[in-house]
């Protein structure tokens, strides 16, 4: 492989384009961007072009391109930033209204599609996305998803019926989709390799704070405003955000898809795998939903759709291995060890935060009697070791070029951070609340953006747009799952409990009026036997989020070391 593509050239050539190379690796400025060389190149000075000559290394590297810098790359930063935050916020920013929005439109039964619908489409069409963004313009294909994303957000902001707004989560469910991969695939043409940890340590650390942040700044708009407002935000800054994408974001279409048609496109775009795929994802969704929470787990209806995810799972995955001759996850990847463990660590790591978010504010409104806007401020700990690891972990991996250090770390901190979690009880200090959540949030921080990472790494850049869906498909799987998981786990110990201390009293009735509505259930001498049960039923959910961490480490350890740093193309390997 080497010898051929260094035959290409003449001799000549290519002695004097290595020592074109060696100055060329360092950055200079060209009309106001930053030019970055990944591999050797030479100078035609009649053509005015910096022209990338075939690699000599045993990965083909990506072409030498032209960064932004300066101003333009920190308005590039700053507005995914802002789409990341908006996309992450509309996860949980919800969870706070529903009470109010149920009150207006008087249908208790569709509380529970309020955010499933988001996140059913989120979801479902990852892999959709990343074959868009495979054969067509990143930034059309990003800019399509964010428009989708605004109007979703206009029909919730003016939903005049339950159904309407059901309907409007589902389209801002389905930009949202494209937002994900979108924003780290402009990103990775924004800026070289070996700095991008840093930035897309930043641009994460937004996502994760707006989807920890969602609960409090929901319930401060529903309590000062109105419920509307979790959805008008997002029109102005989508629209900042889509006004700087188009004016100063340019990403070039892969080579090898420039000259076809859009019909040839269509016909390689595995339309057979897509839809097996989205079929299958709606089915496990679906019954995670519904599952413990509208329908026993053994319902007919949660069994069914278990079976039928099973089935068209397996048929998706026959058709990818042994089948489709135009795959919407090309077999090598399938069997690449290190996109598969790194899938675990995301599922993991994601799933530990969902469960997090979800339950530390409900010990601080069961427990500690604070109210649903109050238990929002309560997590801000663990919001600001969140932020803060997720951008000193991208500076370790910028500095240190490997990110396997990151992924090592993180579930190490976590897994302290979510056992010590595990000791809260109905006296425990602020001291010591404050202080796990920062430990816990360090410890996700640490590694919640490296899977992203891996596959930049590890994959060609024609197969990362695949690579980054992947990595999003199971974060969001690993929340859905988990928090399933831990929800039975609460719910199934809470109603054992109660019905020990109290053998005639209905649970359901506990469910039905929250974490706040105990007082009216209890009188004060209950209340002191119900509240040490109800906390130790809470902290039995962060066993689970313990496990996961722990679970993260074998994701970690089992990824292959890759450096991020770009290697000189002077010494050919080995």
């Amino acid at each position: 492989m080497q010898n051929q593509a260094m035959t290409i050239l003449p001799q000549a050539k290519l002695k004097d384009s290595r020592k074109d190379s060696a100055c060329s690796r360092d950055s200079a400025t060209l009309r106001g961007s930053t030019v970055y060389s990944e591999k050797p190149t030479s100078f035609d000075a009649s053509r005015e072009s910096v022209t990338a000559l075939p690699s000599i290394a045993d990965t083909p590297p990506a072409e030498e391109k032209v960064y932004p810098s300066g101003l333009k790359f920190g308005l590039i930063v700053f507005s995914l930033c802002l789409a990341l935050f908006l996309a992450g916020l509309d996860q949980t920013v919800i969870t706070t209204a529903v009470p109010k929005i149920t009150d207006d439109f008087h249908a208790l039964e569709d509380i529970g599609w309020y955010t499933a619908a988001y996140l059913l489409t989120t979801a479902v069409f990852q892999l959709a996305y990343g074959k868009f963004f495979t054969f067509f313009s990143i930034k059309i294909v990003f800019l399509v998803a964010l428009a989708i994303f605004e109007l979703g957000s206009l029909v919730c902001a003016t939903a005049p019926t339950s159904t309407a707004l059901i309907v409007g989560r589902s389209l801002a469910g389905l930009g949202a989709a494209g937002i994900f991969p979108g924003s780290v695939l402009i990103l990775m043409h924004s800026c070289p390799l070996e700095k991008r940890p840093t930035f897309l340590g930043i641009i994460n650390a937004m996502f994760g704070v707006a989807s920890i942040a969602g609960p409090f700044i929901g319930g401060v708009f529903t309590d000062r405003a109105t419920w509307r407002w979790c959805f008008w935000i997002n029109l102005p800054l989508g629209a900042i955000t889509l006004a700087v994408v188009a004016f100063c974001v340019k990403t070039p279409l892969d080579p090898a898809y420039a000259n076809w048609t859009v019909i040839q496109k269509l016909k390689d775009f595995d339309l057979f795998g897509l839809v097996i795929s989205i079929s299958s994802l709606i089915c496990l969704i679906l019954a995670l939903e519904w599952g413990g929470s509208i329908y026993p787990w053994s319902d007919g209806r949660v069994v069914a759709l278990l079976v039928v995810f099973s089935v068209l799972f397996l048929v998706f995955l026959a058709s990818q291995v042994f089948f489709s001759s135009s795959r919407t996850v090309p077999a090598h990847i399938i069997r690449n060890r290190s996109v598969w463990f790194a899938a675990l660590f995301a599922a993991c790591s994601s799933g530990s935060m969902f469960i997090a978010i979800t339950y530390l504010p409900i010990y601080f409104q069961a427990i500690k009697d604070a109210s649903a806007l109050k238990s929002g401020s309560m997590v801000t700990p663990l919001i600001l070791g969140f932020l803060v690891m997720c951008m000193v972990s991208g500076a370790i991996t910028t500095i240190l070029g490997y990110y396997n250090p990151s992924m090592i770390a993180g579930p190490i901190l976590s897994s302290i951070g979510a056992g010590l979690i595990t000791t809260f009880n109905v006296d425990s200090p602020s001291p010591v609340w404050i202080g796990y959540q920062v430990l816990l949030g360090f410890g996700i921080g640490f590694g919640l953006q490296q899977p992203l990472l891996v596959v930049q790494t590890i994959l060609p850049e024609s197969e990362v747009p695949i690579g980054v869906a992947l990595m999003n498909l199971f974060q969001m799987l690993g929340g859905a799952i988990f928090v399933a998981v831990s929800q039975n786990v609460f719910q199934n110990n809470l109603k054992a409990d109660i019905h020990r201390l109290f053998p005639t009293f209905d649970t359901k009735t506990l469910f039905d009026v929250g974490a706040t509505g105990l007082s009216s259930l209890f009188d004060e001498q209950q209340l002191k036997e119900v509240l040490p049960v109800y906390c130790k039923d809470i902290t039995k959910t962060f066993y689970i989020v313990a496990a996961l961490c722990a679970m993260s480490m074998i994701g970690a350890l089992g990824t292959e070391w890759r450096t991020t740093k770009k290697k000189s193309p002077d010494v050919p390997k080995a």
